[in-house]
């Protein structure tokens, strides 16, 4: 697999995700926009110099290398153990980066002076389950 197919399926996954998280968003009017929500504890925190609106490319920016970065990871563990991809495997990847995120960005929010109002655990749920999505829709473009 070369790093254009992988960046790819970074992106398809990431896309996939996002859509995820902004149909739930919608449907329980809930904010589970990682992009936004990005922007919002950037523009919170301490470094004045950072200030994007909630809307700003920088959260967008963030959140598809994010998503590059995860399948670039799956793409080297798969290179280094040599295992088959599987729909056991990309399962395990989903849970494995979706418990990932849930513990980035509880830090996240743990650390920022002013952490955006969600429901943690609504949105832990959604991050994990959407995932799972990402890797499903990441690794079924490679396959």
């Amino acid at each position: 697999m070369e790093l254009f197919q992988v960046i790819l399926a970074g992106v398809l996954g990431t896309v996939l995700m996002t859509a995820f998280s902004y149909f739930l968003s919608k449907v329980r009017s809930r904010q589970f926009k990682e992009p936004k929500l990005l922007n919002m504890i950037l523009r919170r925190s301490s470094h004045e110099h950072m200030n994007p609106s909630n809307n700003s490319f920088i959260g967008w920016v963030v959140h598809f290398s994010i998503g590059i970065i995860l399948m670039t990871l799956f793409y080297l563990f798969h290179l280094i153990f040599s295992f088959r991809i599987s729909f056991l495997s990309i399962f395990l990847y989903g849970i494995i980066t979706g418990a990932m995120a849930i513990l980035s960005w509880h830090l996240m929010f743990y650390i920022s002076p002013r952490p955006p109002d969600v429901n943690l655990n609504e949105f832990y749920i959604q991050l994990f389950i959407a995932h799972v999505l990402f890797a499903a829709g990441a690794i079924a473009f490679i396959m």
